[in-house]
């Protein structure tokens, strides 16, 4: 609710992040539920990655502020998605995906073309010539897609005990009102 995002979604990155894990840590050393780096932290004002709050907290934030630095023309959910796949791989990277799928003929602004590119930014041929140089393009693909997985599957629980509990209420009404409508010595 402070960040006026869907739960399901920051679910979904803490899960593809770290597997809900408040300690979790990578060989390259970002740390906590949503595996921020020192430097992250440090920006968003996170003195302890290890803290689950703090560390949801401020990879929101994050995740906003990527989202605030994409143009105001792209519209969701790429705007999301694109975030999303910045939050991965860094935003420069994301960039240089970006002018990559311009290049091609494609829409820089739609996730589902720049998913396309940003895997040739772990060739030589297309690093090299990038302003931010290589990266593993495939990882925020899988990434995003990650996360949207995750996140329908999450939205389909919580309508399915939704619906569930919904279902129960209907069966304990129906009984109240069996029980107040029944003849006399039934």
């Amino acid at each position: 609710e402070k960040f006026s995002l869907d739960w399901h979604l920051l679910a979904a990155v803490a899960y593809q992040e770290s597997h809900w894990n408040p300690r979790a840590r990578s060989p390259t050393g970002v740390r906590g539920l949503m595996m921020l780096t020192l430097n992250t932290a440090k920006e968003m004002k996170v003195s302890s990655r290890l803290d689950a709050k703090q560390s949801i907290e401020g990879g929101t934030a994050y995740l906003i502020k990527l989202k605030r630095r994409l143009a105001n023309r792209i519209r969701e959910p790429d705007r999301t998605l694109l975030a999303l796949a910045a939050y991965n791989v860094g935003f420069g990277h994301l960039e240089d995906a970006r002018i990559l799928t311009q290049k091609g003929g494609k829409n820089p602004d739609l996730w589902r073309d720049v998913r396309e590119f940003l895997p040739l930014l772990s060739h030589r041929e297309y690093y090299s010539k990038s302003k931010y140089g290589y990266a593993r393009g495939a990882e925020p693909v899988l990434y995003v897609d990650n996360i949207q997985y995750y996140q329908h599957y999450l939205q389909l629980h919580s309508l399915s005990k939704q619906k569930k509990s919904i279902n129960q209420t209907d069966v304990t009404n129906k009984d109240k009102d069996w029980e107040e409508n029944k003849l006399p010595g039934l």
